[in-house]
């Protein structure tokens, strides 16, 4: 035994219990394992409250929030958040500017109007160019009849061709002179439309009638009688635009027969139904 004591400590060298020297940096590596591992070791401990104390005001947010909403329904009505008062805003000013689009002439008298006429640059008209000195001027043609002496007279043609030539003109004019305003538009879509009839019924008055042979002046003479709906077209024509005459050019004063939309005229809907019938619609 004693013998195995003695021969100890040179045993011990030979294994890892050898006597050995730490330097300095594996000291200071195994000091920083030791303080790293005590760190982590107090981080894990500490996970547990830190997610139950979590979990808890989640919980308590929650309860909260179902009851302030419960007991104060009306105080979460009122309040409003910036975002949701613009998107209000937003929907607010869309609707008023679709109603301004939809109702473009609310508010305005529907008796005003104005000019609109946008004549060619160097172009050269034989007419008035603006709306009331085209309007008078186109008023005296229509209520006037050709002389005994002139050409369409002498060659046998009867008051409704010059009508037809008149109503041509007028069409013409039409087609240059524009207005805008709410009535007046509407007595001179009538004046168009009467304008296409009385043409189209001076068509009608060829339906049928067999010109072989006939020379092209005589042809006038073997035309049909006008049709109602022309005759009563011309009419109907020169009464508009008498009315329409006296309403913007002589504040309303003169013999007026009611057909026009901007004097008030009383037979209005009577004009406005013959030419609906007319067209069908």
């Amino acid at each position: 035994m004693e013998n195995k004591l003695k021969n100890l400590r040179s045993s011990m060298n030979h294994t890892v219990l050898k006597n050995g020297r730490m330097s300095q940096a594996e000291k200071k590596r195994l000091s920083e394992q030791a303080i790293n591992k005590s760190y982590t070791q107090k981080n894990k401990n500490l996970l547990g409250p830190i997610l139950s104390v979590a979990v808890t005001m989640v919980f308590l947010l929650t309860i909260g929030s179902f009851t302030y909403y419960n007991l104060f329904p009306d105080n979460r009505s009122a309040e409003t958040s910036p975002s949701d008062r613009a998107v209000v805003e937003t929907t607010r000013e869309t609707t008023t500017i679709a109603n301004e689009e939809e109702q473009p002439t609310q508010g305005l008298d529907e008796k005003e109007w104005k000019d609109v006429t946008v004549l060619e640059q160097g172009a050269h008209y034989d007419m008035p160019t603006n709306a009331r000195a085209y309007i008078a001027s186109a008023n005296r043609s229509i209520q006037t009849k050709p002389a005994a002496d002139s050409k369409l007279t002498q060659r046998g043609f009867d008051d409704m061709y010059y009508y037809y030539l008149e109503s041509m003109s007028l069409q013409n004019g039409l087609n240059i002179i524009k207005v805008q305003g709410t009535d007046i538009e509407k007595d001179f879509n009538n004046l168009y439309s009467l304008t296409i009839m009385i043409q189209e019924e001076q068509g009608k008055r060829l339906d049928g009638v067999n010109l072989e042979g006939v020379s092209k002046f005589d042809a006038h003479k073997y035309w049909k009688e006008p049709s109602e709906e022309m005759s009563q077209s011309v009419v109907y024509l020169q009464k508009l635009l008498n009315d329409l005459d006296m309403t913007i050019n002589h504040d309303g004063k003169g013999e007026i027969h009611g057909f026009s939309y901007q004097g008030d005229g009383d037979k209005t809907a009577e004009l406005q139904n013959f030419i609906d019938v007319y067209f069908g619609f």
